[in-house]
């Protein structure tokens, strides 16, 4: 029978290859064992049942709404999964197949900016390693919710960047201060200005997308009030990227708190190469619409619910007739 080291030793062989994504002869190599010894470790790992394995099947996205939602809103690639038993297992799904399409377009020593939000720690969870040199993560806004929450950019940024096995820059800051003043003095700090600089040089943003909605996450976590929110309504606001919001032509709205929120510009993100937004949901549908006609986004992942709502009435005319002037 196993020890209790051995059982360690297992396990600790077990998350090299599942969580960080080794390859068997890495493993052996920094553990200084052989490729068999690693094989059979991973063998007692499935037997003590330290792995579950599911079969999931390769058919979970949907090339036809895929390609209906890239003709209609002039998107480079949809990603549509099936809708899952409930958000939860659909985010999954949706992170795995987001995060299979981000991996090809990675680029040596390429930027990789991220949001809060459970759609993107999602994504976050189903990267690996790329053999691609020189990547670093960074947030694209400041803190939303609880430092230690999966949801939160910076934690979003650190378990991307595990994944790839490439490096996070910190953006210690809140999302948004209590003044322009504030904001500015932050701004000119080396810490903070040196983490908009890395911004300015993404190659890819994931991002999430918000509803105009009392109930949206950055009301949730004390970012704005339902006050705010019903003022940003009342400004024909139809949805925020990274607390930023936007009409629903996609233009952004020059809000009360703009001077005061530590987060990329949208005017920025539509210079990003890759503009990767995540989001499902009835409630997103408004705002995921408005995000494509003005070009914030050109990367869509989502499910085939949230798709058949974005393609209603859709009759395969123009292909852009939807897009805002």
């Amino acid at each position: 029978m196993a020890s209790a080291r051995d059982h360690e030793t297992i396990l600790r062989i077990a998350r090299m290859r599942y969580e960080e994504k080794r390859s068997q002869q890495e493993i052996a190599r920094r553990l200084g064992v052989s490729s068999s010894t690693v094989s059979r470790a991973l063998q007692q790992a499935m037997d003590l049942g330290f792995i579950e394995i599911r079969v999931v099947p390769r058919s979970i996205r949907r090339s036809d709404p895929e390609q209906r939602l890239e003709e209609k809103y002039g998107l480079d690639t949809a990603i549509v999964v099936d809708t899952g038993s409930d958000a939860a297992a659909t985010r999954e799904v949706l992170g795995r197949a987001v995060a299979d399409s981000m991996m090809t377009l990675l680029r040596p020593d390429a930027v990789i900016g991220v949001s809060d939000g459970q759609t993107t720690a999602a994504v976050a969870r189903h990267v690996r390693r790329a053999g691609v040199s020189g990547i670093e993560v960074v947030p694209l806004i400041g803190g939303v919710g609880g430092a230690e929450m999966p949801t939160h950019p910076s934690e979003v940024a650190r378990s991307l960047a595990g994944g790839l096995g490439a490096t996070t820059r910190p953006l210690p800051v809140p999302a948004a201060v209590d003044s322009e003043e504030m904001a500015s003095a932050l701004l000119a700090s080396s810490i903070v200005r040196t983490a908009f600089e890395v911004i300015d040089r993404c190659y890819i943003a994931l991002v999430g997308v918000g509803a105009i909605s009392p109930d949206a996450a950055i009301v949730r976590h004390g970012l704005l009030t339902a006050d705010d929110m019903a003022a940003a309504s009342a400004l024909n606001a139809a949805g925020t990227i990274c607390a930023r919001f936007y009409d629903p032509g996609g233009r952004p709205i020059r809000s009360w708190i703009d001077g005061c929120m530590m987060a990329l510009t949208l005017d920025r993100l539509k210079t990003v190469p890759w503009r990767i937004a995540v989001a499902i949901g009835d409630d997103k549908v408004a705002a995921i619409r408005a995000a494509m006609a003005g070009r914030l986004i050109n990367i869509l992942g989502t499910d085939a619910e949230t798709a058949a709502a974005l393609l209603a009435g859709d009759g395969h005319g123009d292909g852009h007739g939807d897009r805002a002037d």
